[in-house]
């Protein structure tokens, strides 16, 4: 019965649909777009570039291109068209069909880098520049037919200057201000700014990168943007000071000091007033001024124009009817802000740092809790994906693992604590100190909720009183680093794996082990138990999916995988397994046969920690390597209908083990 399902299912192409990912890149300079439909918004998560509708949480688009960080995002003025850059060996330039959400160009002439991508003002034109050093380049694209119309060295001393951003600046004015056929944009960076013309006929630059004088005024410039008229230049810099640049004279006209972190971002305002100028000034303290800039040569601040965020304020973006800005920051922040009084109201918010562990309840499936480097311990909610607490210590390291015990969440950390949060208001509760010498690096709470179990960077397993933070007993057989702990259903026995390569399991009743599987070639990274008690699937060091009996020493049967797994979890029917590691990919296996299902494409950096929801419709992807936020993942709804009616879980129904052999009823218990 079980070769038939699985014939049968040759014919159908599975697909693991990715639902929802929480978080952004807050980190990037204007990697949040407000897209011109006035419903959308456009930015960048690790590698993937989210298209989210702001009234709906659920509809996400993700498109993916990139095999690595994206560093850049623009959208046409149209909103036709969406352009993206990355990072690394293949720093392509991406140009994306809005409308049908497909891939339209692909730009392959960086390297290295791509530090800005921007859009003409008529969309005719994409500029897209290389990062200095490594690349240096400048190109001018075309976007009727995807080719490259003019190209430049984007800084003229790659030791002493670069690009960090650009912009667009219209038709370039004649003597007389009058408009010709030329393009005209602007970039600045390390002490630079440039002013550019270029022909579109040929592929001539009547202006190539001209500097602006300042004479004494030399700054690190982070962000650019034009007069409504095009006559003038405002320009961001890290000493916290507006610089606004006359384009005819290509010369400093007057500068004003607005924050004392830096600016982040920058946005002109549209205006009423003729030689007046309304801007907003994103600062790297968390402030967000609007000054006013009469006549260009007069900079001052607006009665009740100023406001604190929570984080660098990288992004701001204005709305097609110009009522609202859409404002993004470092700290992972969205928030949508109503110009005329500056009232803000929060969006969306995720960690600043890349997520360690992710957890379910074992009696829920609407919440969840992940853990981050940014010393954060977060508690989602599944229906909407807002957080409904957090909890954070700035002391205590890095927490590594994470559990719920009643309406508490129970977390390992770096420091060697255990640290109690409350699960409804993210309050620290206790705390428990010299829990592991080196570090907390796995944790599980028992099913009665009475007793946890941790282990730790040198191996021991030590089990404690919840109520009253005693120690109970210490276990030590391991010699190396556990990774992965489980409590059988009886609170009586427990399994630890570890880096020195064995899987144990223990009678906690009588502190002994009474039995030990070892994998052949390096450390266990994670396991799972299956709900039979019996059997074990494992992934570690050596690049398999080994499948385990505790009634055997050796694996029953191993599979060959394509990268090295670093995290694994189990169905709680025992129907599914999915594991995740530095392949980036999130994989779908079916437990009898060890068929593989289906591949989750969308992450951007090794994949660390996973987790089933109870109901065993979600998979929640906890961290990647540098990448920062979540993704949840959906299994398809007509799996699971054939899974019920083709019996692909013969295990089940039969009461037959991976091998087909027959379990006793005690086995079985």
């Amino acid at each position: 019965p079980i070769a038939s399902s699985v014939g049968a299912m040759a014919d159908i192409e599975p697909t693991m649909e990715l639902e929802h990912a929480i978080g952004f890149s807050g980190h990037l300079r204007r990697c949040l777009v407000f897209h011109p439909n006035g419903r959308d918004m456009v930015y960048a998560a690790g590698g993937c570039l989210i298209v989210a509708d702001m009234l709906d949480p659920h509809n996400q688009v993700f498109l993916r291109g990139h095999d690595d960080f994206i560093t850049t995002v623009d959208v046409s003025p149209s909103g036709r068209y969406i352009a993206s850059g990355q990072r690394g060996e293949n720093a392509d330039v991406i140009v994306w069909d809005f409308e049908e959400k497909r891939l339209l160009y692909r730009m392959q002439s960086h390297d290295a880098g791509v530090a800005v991508v921007a859009f003409s003002h008529d969309e005719k034109l994409l500029l897209s520049v290389g990062v200095t050093p490594g690349d240096n380049r400048l190109f001018v694209w075309d976007m009727a037919s995807g080719l490259m119309n003019a190209q430049s060295n984007a800084v003229q001393s790659v030791d002493s200057q670069n690009t960090m951003c650009a912009v667009w600046g219209g038709f370039f004015k004649d003597i007389k201000r009058r408009d010709t056929s030329n393009y005209m944009f602007a970039t600045a960076g390390k002490k630079s700014i440039r002013i550019w013309c270029l022909d579109p006929v040929n592929g001539a630059w009547p202006v190539m990168g001209e500097n602006f004088t300042a004479h004494s005024h030399i700054r690190d410039y982070t962000c650019l943007a034009f007069s409504q008229d095009r006559n003038h230049l405002f320009a961001g810099s890290t000493t916290g000071d507006v610089a606004c640049f006359q384009i005819k004279s290509k010369s400093l006209a007057s500068s004003k000091l607005c924050t004392q972190g830096g600016i982040e971002s920058l946005m002109v305002l549209p205006s009423d007033e003729k030689e007046t100028s309304s801007l907003l000034v994103g600062g790297g303290d968390g402030t967000l001024t609007r000054i006013v800039a009469r006549n260009f040569s007069d900079l001052h601040d607006v009665m009740n124009g100023k406001i604190t965020l929570k984080g660098k304020i990288t992004s701001l973006c204005i709305s097609p009817d110009f009522s609202e800005t859409i404002v993004g920051s470092a700290e992972g922040l969205m928030y949508r802000m109503r110009n005329s009084d500056m009232k803000t109201v929060k969006v969306s918010e995720s960690h600043r740092g890349p997520i360690t562990a992710v957890t379910f309840p074992r009696d829920s499936s609407d919440r969840f809790a992940t853990c981050s480097i940014d010393g954060s311990i977060v508690v989602w909610d599944l229906t909407d994906y807002r957080i409904l607490c957090a909890g954070r210590c700035r002391d205590g390291g890095i927490p590594t693992c994470i559990a719920f015990a009643f309406e508490c969440i129970i977390s390992g950390w770096t420091d060697g604590k255990i640290r109690c949060f409350d699960g409804e208001t993210g309050e620290m509760l206790w705390d428990i100190s010299d829990v592991h010498k080196g570090g907390v690096t796995a944790l599980q709470v028992s099913y009665n909720q009475r007793f946890m179990i941790t282990g730790g960077e040198n191996g021991d397993i030590r089990v404690w009183d919840i109520k009253s933070r005693e120690m109970v007993s210490h276990l030590k057989e391991h010699t190396s680093a556990i990774t992965s702990i489980s409590i059988f259903e009886d609170d009586a026995h427990a399994l630890t794996g570890s880096k020195d390569r064995n899987i144990l399991c223990w009678d906690l009743r009588h502190e002994k082990r009474v039995a030990s599987l070892r994998q052949r070639m390096g450390g266990i990274n994670s396991f799972a138990l299956l709900p039979d008690q019996l059997q074990v699937v494992s992934v570690g060091q050596e690049r398999k999916l080994s499948f385990w009996d505790l009634r055997e020493p050796d694996p029953i049967q191993s599979i060959a995988l394509e990268g090295e797994a670093l995290a694994l979890a189990i169905s709680s029917s025992g129907t599914f397994i999915v594991t995740g590691g530095k392949s980036q990919v999130l994989q779908l296996w079916l437990f009898e046969g060890g068929n593989r299902l289906a591949d989750g494409m969308g992450h951007s950096g090794s994949i660390t920690s996973v987790a089933f929801s109870p109901d065993d419709k979600q998979v929640r992807r906890g961290r990647s390597v540098r990448e920062k936020g979540t993704r949840c993942w959906r299994k398809k709804w007509w799996w699971e209908k054939r899974v019920d009616c083709m019996g692909w879980a013969g295990r089940e129904r039969t009461g037959q083990d991976r091998r087909g052999q027959d379990r006793t009823g005690e086995e079985r218990a």
